[in-house]
């Protein structure tokens, strides 16, 4: 599963400018628990960083070796320009591989 961070925080639905840098927006808003995605950064020691961090990044290193290493296959020519006004922003022809096969 991949969070769309981009299509969410620019939906126009729901930010109004949301290509703008505008932290005023915040000033009069009342936030739900369910309106911001929290994000950290610095070191995890000291400062505030993601709770899923850990996790997020072992499973990032899973799938990379299993597309790299684990298996096999081909990415047949398609479109794969995104359409940032769309949810979840997606290639316009997903991402196709073909003749998956296990390495051995």
């Amino acid at each position: 599963m991949i969070l769309d961070l981009y299509g969410t925080n620019h939906d126009e639905r729901i930010w109004e400018k949301p290509e703008s840098f505008w932290p005023e927006r915040f000033r009069d808003r009342d936030i739900s628990p369910f309106d911001l995605i929290p994000q950290g950064g610095g070191d995890y020691q000291t400062n505030h960083r993601c709770p899923g961090e850990w996790i997020t990044i072992e499973l990032m290193k899973v799938v990379l070796h299993l597309l790299t290493r684990s298996i096999t296959y081909d990415v047949p020519a398609q479109d794969l320009r995104v359409s940032l006004s769309r949810i979840p922003a997606l290639p316009r022809s997903r991402f196709v591989i073909t003749n998956i096969a296990r390495v051995s």
